[in-house]
């Protein structure tokens, strides 16, 4: 049992640090994004996507350790899946897998992947469009990163006693 808190503890973390990411955007980064011209707008964007993707240990291990390592407390106490530590850590998994995983990769990333393409000095007539866009998809992503932190903390309180 003590080999599923350690795991529990260390993926609680980095789902943490993922809401703490996506908290950061959402108060700060996107409202001063919004000020910004379109050239501006594009050099920066295209600087922040470049600095989170170069950064192999940061944003994608955190992400995908927090996305693979719950299965194993959900592997391990199957026999036990009807209590609520597991039944809280499968829902809190869920929700990060799919909410932030699979909505970041499907959704995000290929407007990231366009941004990339863009030339400040000619920004494209939609931009702005775009730009709109990834903010409202991250207004969805990141409350869902805020439950499913949540419920892993919660989860944490619920842990079975051996």
């Amino acid at each position: 049992m003590r080999s599923v808190r350690i795991v529990h503890l260390v993926y609680t973390f980095g789902i943490g640090l993922f809401a703490g990411l996506l908290y950061a955007f959402q108060q700060g980064v996107i409202p001063t994004l919004n000020t910004l011209s379109a050239g501006e707008y594009i050099k920066v964007q295209q600087g922040l996507i470049r600095a989170l993707d170069a950064f192999p240990t940061g944003v994608i291990v955190v992400a995908s350790l927090s996305m693979l390592l719950p299965l194993y407390p959900l592997v391990r106490l199957w026999r036990e899946r009807r209590s609520t530590y597991w039944r809280l850590t499968a829902l809190g998994w869920l929700l990060f897998f799919l909410g932030v995983g699979v909505f970041t990769i499907a959704l995000n990333v290929p407007i990231n992947n366009v941004v990339l393409t863009w030339d400040a000095a000619a920004p494209p007539a939609d931009w702005s469009a775009l730009r709109d866009r990834w903010n409202g998809l991250n207004a969805i992503r990141t409350p869902i990163n805020y439950v499913s932190f949540l419920l892993m903390i919660w989860a944490a309180f619920e842990m079975p006693r051996e």
